[in-house]
């Protein structure tokens, strides 16, 4: 499993594009209704996500 990151992206609207920019040099465009889905489905993993255990093995 990879590492989670602790660094939010940054979300930008430019030429009717959402671009995302994270780090180590990660970046992607959308459209924005592929933006808005994606936010959708971010909120509504990182609810899921806030109420599991971490008790797992360290992610590498």
């Amino acid at each position: 499993m990879l590492k989670p990151e602790t660094i939010a992206g940054v979300a930008s609207a430019e030429n009717g594009v959402v671009t995302l920019d994270g780090p180590d040099g990660l970046a992607i465009a959308m459209t924005p209704e592929a933006a808005a889905e994606t936010g959708r489905r971010l909120i509504a993993a990182a609810e899921r996500a806030a109420t599991q255990s971490t008790d797992e093995l360290p992610l590498e």
